[in-house]
């Protein structure tokens, strides 16, 4: 197999895209903001995180319980084990990110709505609320720089090793 299905690479680059997105909340949540606009802001962020993680279960399924195939590397094992790393760091990170949002907003005491419809809060705390917030923006700060890696690597071997890696998740056909 030279490249990877085009199931796998419109999970790829939807998460991707969505992830990235969801990157302008840390902007988006000025604390200048009105509690309506910051209410609108809460819909849409936990509406797109809840859409990432749903085809994050779907990508996680494919790869690891129903074990679609994937292309092999030449590469040596060194590096091998070096690209798993990351790669796993950004699974771990893409369900912990979306797991403590969900969780703070529990304790938010704003209303933080699914889709605008469907309350995510639970009972109003400030003290738990803080201390989550903190753990969920630690992990994304942690995603940010995984991602940065993982574009950095991408760029590596495209540009100085000179092989076909990044043409396997590319969303057009594989190098021949």
């Amino acid at each position: 197999m030279e490249s990877f299905s085009w199931s796998y690479k419109l999970l790829h680059w939807l998460i991707a895209v969505l992830i990235f997105i969801m990157f302008f909340a840390l902007q988006g949540f000025n604390p200048e903001m009105s509690d309506a606009d910051r209410t609108m802001m809460l819909i849409g962020h936990s509406s797109i995180g809840t859409i990432i993680s749903m085809l994050l279960l779907m990508r996680i399924s494919k790869r690891f319980i129903l074990k679609h195939e994937r292309p092999r590397h030449h590469s040596l094992s060194k590096q091998a084990t070096a690209a798993k790393l990351p790669h796993y760091g950004l699974y771990l990170l893409m369900i912990l990110v979306p797991l403590t949002g969900f969780i703070t907003a529990n304790f938010h005491q704003l209303p933080v709505q699914l889709f605008g419809s469907i309350p995510l809060n639970g009972t109003a705390n400030a003290e738990v609320f803080t201390m989550l917030r903190l753990a969920h923006s630690t992990f994304v700060i942690a995603l940010i720089a995984l991602v940065t890696i993982h574009i950095a690597a991408a760029l590596l071997h495209k540009f100085i090793l000179g092989d076909n890696v990044l043409y396997n998740m590319r969303p057009w056909f594989a190098k021949k």
